[in-house]
Formats: C-alpha cells, structure tokens, sequence
C-alpha cells in the first residue's frame, strides 16, 4: 500500500509535534543533504529499510517540511525516540550535534533515544527542512520511527522517561542481575547437588552480559566480535534457562540437554559465519518455543508435587511468556518500530522469584537443620545424663574392684610373705622328737615375718615412681636388724627421678625382691657389709645389694622357691635380674628398673 504524499506539517508551537511521514533518499557519497533534484521517495513513520531498500547498508536521508506561524523565542528539539544505528539532525540546511560517529563502526544509539536541541534563530516563520540523516549498522534492523518536534521543554519529559525505560532502568535491573546470578553461583559452587540454581545463576549472568554489550554504544572490540558477544549471550542466557526449568521440574532429558548444548555451539558459529537479521529473529522464535515448553514442564511440576513457593516461578513464567511473546513480534516487525524491548525488565523479574524460591528453600532448610540441632542436642543431653549415671555406676563398680584387688593383692602378699615365714616359724618350733629346736633360727624366722610386715604397711603410702623412697624406708626399717648381725650397711644411692612403671604394686614387688635378697645375705652370706646401690642411667634405675661375704645364691635353702619368687616379681614389674659375682669376694644382686617400655618387656638375666 503507497504511503501519502507528504506535505508540509503545521506546528503547534506550545506542545510537542509527531511527523509520522517523510521523503527518503539514499545516501550518494555527499555529507550534506541531497537537493530537491533526488530521487526522493514518500515514505511513513516508523520506516523499516528493509521493506523499501532489501539488503541495503550505509546512510538513509530522511527530509520533513513543516510550518511555524512565528519564529520561536525558546529553545527547541528534534527527539529520535528510536533510530537504528545513529543519526544526525540538520534543520534548514544547518548540521547540528550529534553523539558518537557517524561512519564506520557507527555508534551504537540502536536503543539509545537521541535529543537534539535547536536553537530559536535556526527557525524561521513559514517553511522549515529537517533532514535526518542515519547510518546503517552490524546485522541490524535499520530504521527510524516516528520524530517529535517541539519546544525543549515539553519534548525533553517524554526523552527524559523514555531514556529512564531504555537505557537507565536497563542499567539497573542489569546490576540486579549480575548480583542474583553471582549469588545463585554461589549457592551451586557450595552445594553442586543444585544444578537447576547453577543454571539459573549462569543464566542471570549471560543475560546481563548480553543486554550490557547491546547497550553499550561504543565497542570495545571489532563490530564483528562485539555485536557476536551480544548475540551469543542473549542465546545462551535463554537456552540455559530452558535447562534451568527442566532441571526445576526434575526432569534430566538426556537428548534435550545434548541438543541444548549443541544449539550453544552452533548458533554462535552461524553468528560469526553468516549473520542474518531474519535467521537471528527464526532462532529466537525457536529458543522462545523450546522455552514454553520447558516453562510447561516446571510449572506442571509445581501443581503436581504441591512445590514449596512454586507460586513464584509460575507468577515469573506468567511475566515472561508474553514478554518473550512481545519481543519475538517486536523483532519480527509485527509490532511498532519504536517497540519497548519487555525482556529487559521481564527477565530479571523472573530471576527475583525464582531467587525468592531459593532464599525460601534455604530458610526452611536453615530451620529443619535448627530443629534437628534442637532435638540432636535434646537426645545428647538426655544421652549424657544416661552416661553419666552409667559412668557412675562403672566408677563405683571400679572403686569396688579396686578395693576388691587390693584387699587380694594384700593378702597374697601377707600370705606368701608373712605367712610364709610364719608357716616356717612354726615348723621350726614344732620340730621333730629327736632334734631339739633352733631358737636362733625360729628368732630370725620371726623377725623376717615382722620385717616384711612392716614393708608392706610403708609402701602404701609411698608415691608412684618413688624408688628414692621405697629404698630410704627399706634402710630406715632394716638397718637396726643388720646392725644387730654385725652387718654393717652402706648407703650409696643417687637422686632419683620417678619410674614411670612404679605404680603401688610394683613398688612392692621391687621391695619384696630386694627383701629376699637380705634375707639370703643375712642367713648364708656370712657377709660383714652390705652396700645399697641406685644409680640413675637414663635409660634405667640400677638398683644394687652388694654384700663381701662367701656368696649365697648356691648354698641357700631357698633356691628353688625363693629364687623362682624373685624371678617371678622381677618379670612382673619389667626388670632385668643378675647375680654377678664381686672381684673381691661376695655377690651383687642388680636390679635394672626400665625408664621406657611397658611393664614385662624386659627379660630377666641370671648370671651364677
């Protein structure tokens, strides 16, 4: 259908004025506008080049005539609210400001509203020109929509909103988008059991990105690789939330996410290939399609399992599908050149509730795991209690044993000490008929037997590892009795450090051992000294008697079951018995008391 004829368009010149109608012309190579002489052609506001001029890239003039009753006393403006890539505004012949470059690589002022002021002397009463010269961009939908003309003030408050709706407010819910997305990357990297939330975060994150690099108008890069930067993320936000849906909804296609991945590989190389308009706005539809059904998939899921705060995410899905819709028309063409783009602000609504459903999922989960710390704690408190009455039932039942063992152990030893010689007391007493009785003897026996006895009472109170000790009470208690045998006893001990192994019962077993060995010297020695040896060697305690009689170890009685006895309390408490011989007559009964090592790891040596 032609479009009218264009004519020259009266002003108001209180109110902002919409042209909606022009002459076009080609560029030819000259930066000034083309005189009446060209091959001007009407056309109506929004233009589309590609509906009028299939395939053509460059400069498009654009001339309007319009009629002032006066000359203006104010400032004026010429307002572009879409113009794709950039324009400049030139008024009765006059080139006027424009933003960024006007050749190659033009600036970016694709979703960018342009102001242009006018000054008043630039107008004249009667017929004014405006030209509108615009250049061409990357694979873009080229065109200009309908121009407004009025004084500064009434058209710079529809510039002021419309740059707030396209570009400020872009800014903004792009910010809101990078920092979601960081937080949803977040969530997955501690926990990469949610993938739908790893999705959704890369998601967030390629749709910032994208929308930044669209909307930034001067490159950073080539044309080629910039405007393939915004078009790759646009793609992959979009397919990587189709696979945030799916992955919501439990569902883990294997042959859709393959064919997902494979469209992130394949688009991108057709971007960098052979970009086309129409192909991009084809795969969009496509993307968009898949995306229904994804959001379908969620959604049935939501309503199936009842799914906590899936409210949300069908209020996101309810946003986003006529947003997707909308766009998808706006890039088609089917809807107004001057099109607001939805997703930009659908999109990170969508992003808000589902980050809603996030915070809700973890905040139950904060609170089961309270509620669970609650009980845990509730059942370790109980279970302490329960152990605790058990522990105390254990350590009086211990206390009990150990008093039990004790009382054993104590009458073991009274009985193979005390009693033993008690036992040879009384043999001795009784005699036989012919032999009369060694009184001597029997004396000897006794006092062995009260001797014992009275070791036995010291080494209860003695502290554990307290060698210097036992040996101090062993003189203290024995000395009296060696000197009334004409024995003459000779301290020599060393100051001792505690023995690790020298609990109660070992001490007494030391004891006990040294005290046979006496008995033995005193009895068959014929000794007149005895010395009492201790030296600390690091490794061990070598404690010693040393008497200078004629040797017992073979003349004794007791050899078999006295010997067997000391051998026995010398494996129990870990230490190394020897008998060595004196050079100068007599025998040394050595002790070695191990500083290391557990109790019977040391074996006894017996050297005649």
């Amino acid at each position: 259908m032609p479009h009218p004829e264009p004519v020259v368009q009266p002003l108001n010149m209180d109110r902002g004025n919409v042209l909606d109608h022009a002459w076009i012309v080609t560029d030819d190579g000259d930066l000034t506008p083309p005189g009446d002489a060209a091959a001007w052609q009407a056309t109506g506001l929004p233009h589309i080049w590609s509906r009028t001029h299939p395939g053509f890239e460059g400069t498009m003039w654009y001339r309007m005539q319009v009629s002032l009753p006066r000359k203006p006393s104010v400032m004026w403006a010429v307002y572009l609210p879409r113009v794709v890539m950039n324009a400049q505004v030139w008024v009765n012949g006059v080139p006027l400001a424009y933003t960024g470059v006007m050749t190659q690589p033009v600036t970016r002022n694709w979703y960018v509203p342009l102001l242009t002021n006018v000054p008043p002397h630039l107008w004249q009463e009667g017929v004014n020109v405006i030209h509108i010269r615009v250049a061409s961009g990357f694979v873009s939908r080229n065109g200009l929509a309908p121009v407004q003309v009025g004084p500064l003030d009434h058209v710079a408050e529809n510039y002021k909103h419309r740059a707030w709706a396209q570009v400020d407010g872009v800014h903004g819910a792009n910010v809101a988008l990078l920092t979601v997305g960081a937080f949803m990357l977040l969530v997955w990297v501690r926990d990469r059991e949610q993938s739908a939330i790893g999705f959704m975060g890369l998601a967030s994150v390629f749709w910032a990105l994208g929308t930044l690099v669209q909307v930034a108008p001067n490159p950073l890069l080539t044309e080629l690789v910039w405007e393939n930067m915004a078009y790759i993320f646009s793609v992959h936000s979009q397919l990587l939330l189709c696979l945030f849906f799916f992955r919501f909804a439990g569902q883990r296609r294997v042959w859709v996410e393959r064919f997902v991945f494979s469209l992130m590989v394949l688009i991108p190389l057709y971007g960098l290939l052979m970009p086309q308009f129409d192909l991009n706005t084809l795969f969009f539809a496509l993307i968009y399609a898949l995306g229904l059904w994804s959001m379908a998939e969620s959604i049935w899921h939501v309503l199936r399992h009842g799914r906590r705060d899936g409210g949300w995410l069908v209020a996101g899905c309810l946003i986003l599908v006529p947003a997707g819709a909308h766009d998808v028309m706006v890039l088609a063409g089917a809807l107004p050149f001057d099109s607001l783009y939805w997703l930009h602000y659908a999109g990170p609504i969508m992003i808000a509730c589902n980050t809603v459903i996030v915070a809700g999922d973890q905040a139950r989960s904060r609170r089961a795991l309270s509620e669970l710390n609650r009980t845990l704690a509730d059942r370790v408190a109980e279970r302490e209690r329960a152990l605790k009455g058990s522990f105390e039932r254990l350590a009086a039942l211990e206390r009990s044993q150990a008093v039990s063992a004790e009382r054993s152990r104590i009458l073991k030893d009274m009985h193979d000490g005390v009693g033993a010689h008690l036992t040879s007391a009384l043999r001795q007493l009784q005699g036989s008929d012919h032999a009369p009785v060694d009184v001597p003897l029997v004396t000897q026996t006794l006092r062995d037997s009260l001797d014992q006895l009275k070791l036995s009472v010291d080494a209860l109170s003695l502290m554990p590892g307290d060698v210097e000790g036992l040996l101090a009470s062993w003189r203290f208690r024995l000395a009296p009795r060696l000197k009334a045998a004409g024995i003459e006893l000779v301290w020599d001990v060393d100051r001792l450090p505690p023995w690790p192994a020298g609990q109660s019962p070992a001490l007494r077993q030391l004891q006990y051992i040294l005290f046979e060995g006496l008995s033995n010297v005193m009895q068959h020695s014929g000794a007149t000294r005895l010395i009492l040896s201790a030296r600390d060697l690091e490794h061990h305690i070598r404690v010693s008697l040393i008497d200078n009689g004629k040797g017992w170890l073979r003349s004794s009685p007791y050899e078999g079951q006295g010997l067997q006895t000391m051998r026995t309390r010398a494996q129990a408490i870990g230490a190394r018995m020897e008998f060595l011989p004196v050079p100068d007559g007599g025998l040394e009964l050595r002790l070695s008391l191990p500083m290391h090592g557990e109790p019977g790891s040391v074996d006894i040596a017996v050297t005649p």
